[in-house]
């Protein structure tokens, strides 16, 4: 049997044959999260739930001249030679002359950010910033591992097609040898415009670039997201969008993979997906899309402004970067009420930094709505904060007061042990029995004879009778059947 999230909490059933089914030919996860309730075959009084991320500090500031006016909503982190590098955007103003500045951060802890004097941009006359030079602010940078050294990190973002012809915008590649000298292709990569984040990443399993935009639902009118996949981003390749001028937005020209439905309240719509495969097991995909909602006002017809509304951060969950889960549909990080002032919005950018047993993400927060510039011209907006995920915590099996219980598809067994990321509290337990594939106990791993797991690990070994060794299960499918209560179980692997 294979489950499927509704995205209300209610599951479906569809026929497969296990977990290797998910992926076909490709291999199983290295550790089984529940990013895909495929993995559950049946439960009871047990449910899947989204866990925030833990806000911590805010780490940098609007507070140089050229991010007078914001620290805009999208950023990318990578961890490289033991030290964290940060590409944010700034504006110093608003209107006509006004632009957009790609800038740099770098740190050694995660907390305590520099903003270095890189000599590049000249800034009203001096080159002592941190300023790029790059004037577009819809990308994600990262190392494309199929360029040469001179082409090594990669920026796809918007920019203009001519200079005759201002109204005509493209989304280009732009490359670097080190992520701060930048060059662009003469040629855009795809001829549509995209002004949110588009994020590219190589993806191994598929042998293929994965590029994921916005586009424009017609009827109703939202916002939402598309993914498409390319061979090579050096290339022109060929897409556009099909309904209207260049320059304009996709919209059922490549799939769309994430859309508000009748779940959600109304006038809201996807304004940008932060997503990437995850670091600890790249077999799975994680997202962090941010929803808007529109205020009745300015989502009126006839309204010529821009959409005004607060917006929050959620989370979605893949095993192919194609068919994403949205769970509970809870705020994964959502507008707080943290020094200095109450936060309206919040974006979540690219790239986990793995830290022991935490994940540190950076993402953005504003005082403002979004579209409220005239505020922004009045008072700078814009911080960025980093937020600390347990590893693997994104989503959790949950079971409350009664004891509750969960059975797995058919897995295959690959270690000689296995070890649970769990959190009992202080008054919750765990006991988890291997099963057949036709549901039976297997004699000496039922859940009877499973020792209690208590406590909160991201390793804890299961035992029977005092015995953890599976070594005469290696190779075998199994069902895991948990039995719990007050517990919340991340995932779990073999060793």
């Amino acid at each position: 049997m294979k489950l499927f999230s509704s995205g209300s909490g209610v599951l479906a059933l569809l026929v497969v044959t296990g977990v290797a089914a998910l992926k076909g030919a490709h291999d199983q996860p290295s550790r089984y999260l529940f990013l895909d309730p495929a993995l559950l075959e049946h439960t009871e009084q047990a449910e899947l739930r989204t866990n925030p991320a833990f806000r911590r500090e805010t780490v940098i500031f609007p507070d140089r001249p050229w991010e007078k006016h914001i620290i805009s909503f999208f950023l990318t982190v990578r961890e490289e030679n033991n030290r964290l590098r940060m590409w944010y955007v700034c504006r110093d103003s608003w209107g006509e002359g006004s632009q957009a500045n790609l800038a740099y951060a770098e740190s050694t802890d995660g907390v305590t950010w520099t903003k270095p004097n890189l000599g590049i941009y000249n800034y009203r006359g001096s080159t002592d910033n941190n300023l790029l030079g790059v004037h577009s602010l819809e990308g994600v940078v990262y190392q494309d591992p199929n360029m040469p050294p001179e082409e090594k990190y990669i920026y796809v973002s918007t920019g203009k097609t001519s200079d005759k012809t201002q109204s005509e915008t493209g989304i280009f590649r732009y490359y670097s040898p080190d992520g701060l000298r930048w060059k662009r292709d003469a040629q855009p990569l795809i001829q549509a415009g995209s002004d949110t984040q588009n994020v590219v990443w190589w993806d191994e399993r598929l042998g293929e670039y994965v590029v994921i935009v916005r586009g424009w639902n017609a009827n109703p009118k939202r916002r939402k997201v598309n993914r498409l996949t390319l061979a090579s981003l050096k290339e022109p390749s060929g897409l556009k969008s099909e309904r209207r001028a260049v320059g304009s937005y996709f919209h059922d020209e490549i799939p769309t993979i994430l859309i508000c439905d009748e779940k959600d309240p109304a006038r809201t719509d996807i304004y940008n997906m932060s997503a990437q495969p995850y670091a600890v097991d790249p077999y799975w995909y994680v997202g962090f899309p941010t929803f808007l909602r529109r205020s009745a006002k300015t989502d009126a017809p006839g309204w010529k402004g821009r959409h005004m509304g607060p917006a929050e951060v959620q989370f979605v969950g893949s095993d192919d970067s194609i068919a994403w889960h949205r769970y509970d549909r809870a705020a994964y990080a959502p507008p707080s009420i943290a020094a200095p002032d109450k936060k309206n919005m919040t974006f979540m950018g690219t790239g986990l930094v793995v830290r022991g047993n935490e994940i540190w993400q950076y993402g953005t927060e504003f005082e403002t709505v979004h579209g409220d510039i005239d505020a922004r011209l009045k008072k700078t907006d814009g911080f960025i904060v980093r937020y600390v995920q347990r590893v693997d915590g994104f989503v959790s099996l949950d079971t409350g007061n009664e004891e509750g219980t969960a059975k797995t598809v058919p897995i295959k067994v690959k270690g000689a042990r296995l070890l649970l990321n769990l959190d009992t509290g202080a008054l919750g337990e765990m006991r988890v029995g291997l099963l057949d594939r036709d549901g039976k106990p297997l004699p000496g791993f039922s859940a009877d004879a499973c020792d209690y797991v208590e406590g909160n690990s991201t390793g804890a070994v299961v035992s029977w009778g005092g015995k953890s060794d599976l070594s005469a299960l290696e190779g075998k499918d199994v069902r895991l059947e948990f039995k719990s209560n007050r517990t919340k179980l991340y995932s779990f692997r073999f060793e």
